[in-house]
């Protein structure tokens, strides 16, 4: 029997990366999966999946609403929501322009706190009373800190800490809410990266070279089945989690 049979899933930031591994993983496991992006290339992603695509800005509250009216309208509930979207940025914090902060914040922290503001109202209605799963990403950067990482590490660790509140506001009712800490996952974040240098192999190994596993992840694999088993009921004893995917970066160096 599919792992997510029954269940209707929402998946921000799912046009590429995690999300789009996330959102795999759930339509293969029989949920009803809709993703969201402010990318309009989120329309093909879902269609290639057989999911349905959403346009939203996480940033903006009144984005969630018409979103969450709309899962509703189309299916009646919300079984699980994955606050997967987000932005990287890489600036010591004496460099870090205001404007720069805030846009982290915004995307990182503030579309986190926003879907599950949203997803544990919707929760709450749903028929046969209150349940659900919120899977919120933050990062191995949320647990320790990271050279140049002063915005993007702020709004991780919130999301580390946020998801732990709103695991105890609701766990006597049956709506759980867990964090992902992914490390180096091979995703299109890493492109940037690549493209600034001469030799993109050389520097591809390097990276893996301080990975105590020896590779970097995979994101429908490594994340993709780490959120299924979050959403799924096999994981109904698990809130207030913090699920480390890193190859053992947090362990220390190789």
């Amino acid at each position: 029997m599919a792992r997510l049979a029954n269940k209707v899933a929402l998946v921000t930031g799912g046009a590429s990366g995690l999300g789009r591994g996330i959102a795999q993983r759930f339509v293969e496991e029989g949920a009803t999966t809709v993703i969201t992006d402010v990318s309009e290339q989120g329309s093909d992603v879902a269609e290639s999946l057989g999911a349905t695509f959403l346009s939203q800005d996480v940033r903006l509250e009144e984005g969630w609403q018409r979103v969450m009216a709309d899962v509703v309208e189309r299916h009646g509930r919300l079984d699980v929501l994955v606050n997967n979207a987000g932005i990287f940025s890489s600036c010591p914090v004496d460099e870090t322009p205001l404007d720069e902060w805030q846009r982290v914040l915004d995307v990182n922290l503030t579309g986190v706190f926003l879907g599950c503001k949203y997803a544990v109202r919707q929760m709450k209605q749903n028929s046969g009373g209150p349940s659900g799963s919120i899977i919120n990403l933050s990062s191995v950067v949320g647990l320790r800190g990271q050279l140049g990482g002063a915005a993007y590490g702020a709004s991780k660790g919130g999301v580390r800490l946020l998801t732990k509140t709103v695991a105890l506001e609701n766990a006597r009712i049956g709506i759980r809410c867990n964090s992902i800490h992914p490390g180096v996952i091979d995703t299109p974040i890493m492109d940037p990266l690549f493209a600034a240098v001469d030799d993109p192999a050389a520097m591809r190994a390097r990276i893996e070279e301080t990975l105590p596993i020896g590779y970097m992840g995979d994101p429908t694999r490594d994340i993709g089945n780490l959120a299924l088993y979050l959403a799924s009921d096999e994981s109904v004893y698990i809130t207030g989690a913090e699920m480390v995917a890193d190859g053992g970066m947090t362990i220390g160096l190789p």
